[in-house]
């Protein structure tokens, strides 16, 4: 760590509560688990959390910034509205901000996102068929999932869409552009949009083949899904992995904590 960063650690973690210092350290993680798994697209897309204990504040990445060099420190904090409670806070995304804005402001039940451009994701959200029930994670994900137009310019109209097209959902595409996955925690956030990513990989690759896809008939889907939600030999919600996550990331780029 350079003297600089030691002095802005410092600067933050005198000036946040451990709750809030706890969130920071989350979210770092989670972008880091994102870039690691091949999740991010240059300085674009956009992570968020709601502040732990200050549910009308959250936490973004500066502008500019890419997924493998987000730290605890150097993430910014907006207020409900989308300003940031520094003013000297550096550039942020728009875009970002109004998720933030939108998820946060609507879902009192969540605290963490994941807007992502994942290819394989795309490739699905650019074909008419949607999502199709031919994979696991495509049946456990398939009853939390949702579907909205995409538009390049997000004002006020297009954030209302956004939240009515989301609704109670968890899951939503965005045709021909990407995904927004929800969550309670950051491991349940990060499970979903990895989950996601490979449902529509599988796809990708039964069609690709050529042959005849073989659904899960609809039943059968829904019964699966009970037994899935029911099971005690398996979290899903990603608290299965998502301590191992984190020991990978102490192996490999412990400055996340930073």
């Amino acid at each position: 760590m350079t003297e600089s960063n030691r002095v802005q650690l410092q600067e933050i973690t005198g000036h946040c509560g451990e709750a809030e210092w706890k969130t920071r350290v989350e979210l770092a993680a989670l972008y880091r688990v994102l870039d690691l798994y091949d999740m991010s697209d240059l300085a674009n897309q956009e992570v968020g959390a709601r502040v732990a204990q200050q549910p009308d504040h959250y936490l973004v990445h500066a502008y500019g910034d890419f997924y493998d060099e987000v730290t605890a420190s150097g993430l910014i904090k907006v207020d409900a509205q989308g300003k940031t409670t520094d003013p000297e806070a550096p550039w942020l995304n728009d875009g970002g901000v109004n998720l933030a804005k939108w998820i946060f402001g609507a879902r009192p039940d969540v605290n963490y996102f994941v807007h992502g451009h994942c290819e394989d994701v795309m490739a699905v959200a650019s074909i008419e068929s949607k999502l199709l029930p031919l994979s696991q994670p495509a049946v456990y994900l398939g009853h939390m999932l949702t579907y909205l137009e995409y538009e390049f310019d997000e004002d006020d109209s297009f954030g209302q869409r956004f939240q009515e097209a989301f609704g109670q959902n968890n899951i939503m595409i965005s045709h021909n552009h990407g995904y927004y996955c929800l969550g309670r925690s950051a491991a349940e956030a990060f499970f979903r949009a990895y989950y996601l990513r490979q449902a529509c990989r599988v796809q990708l690759k039964v069609m690709a083949s050529g042959d005849k896809p073989h659904l899960i008939d609809p039943q059968r889907v829904a019964r699966y899904q009970d037994q899935m939600y029911q099971s005690t030999d398996y979290n899903y919600d990603g608290t299965t992995e998502w301590a191992g996550l984190l020991r990978r990331l102490d192996r490999l780029a412990p400055d996340y904590k930073d």
